[in-house]
């Protein structure tokens, strides 16, 4: 059991309060007033470090084509060391899907003693095993899985591209039950190649079928992409996230600080058109969460599924609180429903995780605001961010 105290914990409005905090594997106590317990907890005085909750990323694809137990090793400690504790791994790229049980329980114990956080995954729906496709995509949801991942196209071999008829047809097999989704893709019907018209006229078309079940869009870029969502979502369970690296990309002054293609600048030659737009979207707690979409590079893969530099998740949060925060005026409590609270609830795991109330898990974030934390972008250029994680 640990104890912390003079910690500053976030609040709904910009304020900070001074709290002490009583934890062990959960968060027990937390407190204006000293903690009294009749154990005697390690304390730990934080000197007036803010308190975050640990960040949730919806999709990583940490798992390739390559040395599963080494990497993951690897880039969940980048995810550790960035403020990043949970993870939904979507393993576009992984030569082995979650199609049934024993798929879960291998993944399970693939994780085991080679992740530094904690990892939830995506299942995929084996369209060949018709007409028990339905069923098992159910079993796997009902055993632990935070969803079922739709593609068009297919960005692995392994994984048999869906037609649009056969993902509606899906849905209104399984419509009575909770089941929750993520799509990533675009109309291939109508385009050969991806763009943002392509994956928006892809959503539409999901959504005319679409029963009760919550769907995740991964990955949106495109302004108008993100207004038609925030329209329609007041009459369906839909969400989407916004990737790090394109945030970043879109309001980094000096150099792109992802090291790759930002998606956000082939939206329109005059890009800045939606700068300002997209920062009010920021502002006002209309872009549902953020992504890093980090993982192992892949070969021969159209950029919507390939995944960002690992490397990101060490930056992203610090870049989020000293470039949306501190600089731009964002409400840390609006920065934290990106990062944090929404994602949890996207994966149906708030308020276990992405809270700092009594019965949440204990994984915290502490943050020195007075800090600096070198940074060298993708372009080289040296830009140090305001604010650390303190150690």
């Amino acid at each position: 059991m640990k104890l912390f105290t003079n910690a500053m914990l976030p609040t709904s409005s910009n304020a900070l309060k001074r709290v002490n905090v009583l934890f062990d594997e959960k968060i027990l106590k937390v407190s204006h007033d000293e903690i009294v317990t009749e154990d005697s907890p390690e304390l730990i005085d934080l000197e007036g470090a803010i308190l975050l909750p640990g960040a949730i990323d919806t999709h990583s694809h940490l798992l390739g084509s390559r040395d599963p137990h080494k990497t993951l090793k690897g880039l969940t400690a980048d995810a550790l060391r960035g403020g990043w504790t949970t993870l939904a791994e979507l393993s576009y790229h992984y030569p082995h899907p979650i199609y049934s049980l024993a798929d879960l329980k291998g993944r399970k114990e693939l994780i085991e003693g080679h992740s530094h956080v904690d990892m939830a995954f995506w299942g995929f729906v084996d369209i060949t095993d018709y007409p028990y496709h339905a069923e098992a995509a159910q079993l796997i949801w009902k055993k632990g899985v935070v969803g079922i991942a739709l593609m068009s196209p297919s960005p692995n071999s392994a994984l048999r591209e869906m037609t649009f008829t056969e993902i509606q047809e899906l849905f209104m097999d399984i419509y009575e039950s909770d089941t929750a989704f993520a799509f990533q893709g675009w109309d291939t019907e109508a385009n050969a190649e991806f763009s943002f018209e392509a994956q928006n006229s892809a959503i539409k078309k999901l959504l005319r079928r679409m029963q009760e079940n919550p769907i995740h869009i991964p990955r949106v870029a495109s302004y108008p992409t993100i207004e038609f969502i925030n329209t329609i979502s007041k009459r369906s369970d839909i969400s989407f996230s916004v990737s790090c690296a394109d945030i970043m990309a879109l309001y980094d002054e000096t150099a792109n600080p992802a090291g790759y293609s930002p998606e956000f600048e082939g939206l329109t030659p005059d890009a800045k058109e939606y700068k300002d737009l997209i920062m009010e979207l920021v502002r006002t707690n209309k872009i549902y969460m953020l992504s890093n979409n980090a993982g192992q590079a892949e070969p021969g893969v159209a950029e919507i599924f390939q995944a960002a530099p690992s490397e990101l998740m060490r930056i992203s949060y610090v870049w989020v609180l000293s470039e949306l925060w501190k600089k731009r005026k964002v409400p840390l409590a609006t920065c934290l429903k990106m990062l944090s609270e929404n994602p949890a609830k996207r994966l149906g795991i708030y308020p276990l995780k992405g809270s700092l109330d009594p019965g949440s898990e204990a994984d915290f974030v502490i943050y020195d605001p007075n800090g600096e934390t070198p940074y060298t972008n993708g372009n080289g250029v040296s830009q140090p961010l305001e604010g650390r994680h303190a150690s």
